[in-house]
């Protein structure tokens, strides 16, 4: 039995996605899914795994009969739906800012710190 034709297009455009969104440009579904890896939801992750399952699967002729196509098209929608809603640029000025304010910490720290041994020292 061959696999629906709008799960094979769901998985082509997912796997685009996870290309432009996260870089993940090479190798099948469940390669792609694991260089995303952290950056997807749990729940992304755990649907990317069911698409890859049924992406192997419907290669072979006894187990592709086996394919839960009702749930599999559900699962391909809400990490369709979730992976066109990322923002890349947002995802970046993100992390961006995340790295900024763990830098001023850490010079706030450090002043702090100084103004401390300077007048536990008697210097100031």
């Amino acid at each position: 039995m061959a696999m629906d034709p709008t799960l094979i297009r769901d998985i082509g455009r997912i796997e685009v996605l996870l290309a432009e969104k996260f870089g993940a440009a090479s190798g099948r579904l469940d390669r792609r899914a694991r260089k995303a890896g952290r950056n997807l939801p749990r729940w992304v992750r755990r649907d990317l795994d069911r698409l890859a399952a049924v992406q192997t699967m419907a290669g072979h002729p006894k187990l592709g009969r086996m394919v839960d196509t009702r749930k599999s098209l559900k699962a391909a929608a809400r990490t369709r739906d979730w992976l066109d809603a990322v923002d890349v640029a947002d995802r970046r000025r993100g992390r961006l800012l995340g790295m900024l304010g763990a830098l001023s910490f850490n010079l706030i720290l450090a002043f702090v710190l100084l103004i401390v041994v300077l007048r536990w020292r008697g210097l100031v």
